[in-house]
């Protein structure tokens, strides 16, 4: 039985919070729990990389804990095979027009342009600006669901809907 299994891209607002104890740090260590088990296809920019490494020394870690903390999360993507976007030519003119019609900040429209053009279903951030309304709009659009850190819990309840329903059809297909 094929278990449905969401793409889901996230923003280092989210990543972050897998290393430094802070609100909706919970949250993210569920999407971290949920891409080790391989409940969910996690997708990121490599831009990702590198605001880690400045998120976590704004918060005044030492060199040592960050290059700790930057293997965790290479080890991460290799053993659970996260999809690490390469920035390239058409992530930045994706992300130009997201700048232009939304006004995002460069890193922030690069995050949507990579959930865009990866076909993810969900897009995951605690950044207020990526929830403007017509950005919102535009996203759902392009099949993607905006969630806050707070909403994660909507992944679960769509794979426990989904194996509910693949349940239900394999026992009508047994019946007949």
């Amino acid at each position: 039985m094929r278990v449905y299994k969401p793409k889901v891209c996230i923003d280092t607002s989210a990543i972050v919070k897998w290393f430094r104890v802070e609100k909706g740090s919970d949250e993210a260590l569920k999407l971290r729990e949920w891409t080790e088990k391989q409940r969910i296809n996690l997708v990121f920019s490599m831009i990702l990389l590198s605001e880690c490494a400045r998120g976590l020394k704004k918060a005044e870690w030492s060199d040592d804990e960050i290059y700790e903390a930057l293997e965790m999360l290479d080890t991460i993507i290799e053993l659970c095979s996260v999809e690490v976007v390469p920035i390239d030519r058409l992530v930045i003119k994706s992300a130009q027009n997201l700048v232009v019609d939304y006004g995002l900040y460069s890193a922030d429209a690069i995050h949507d342009a990579t959930a865009i053009l990866t076909g993810s279903n969900y897009f995951v951030s605690s950044d207020e600006h990526h929830f403007k309304k017509d950005l919102e709009l535009h996203m759902e659009k392009k099949g993607i669901i905006l969630l806050k850190l707070s909403e994660v819990e909507e992944i679960e309840k769509a794979i426990i809907r989904s194996k509910n329903m693949k349940e239900v059809g394999n026992k009508r297909w047994k019946s007949m």
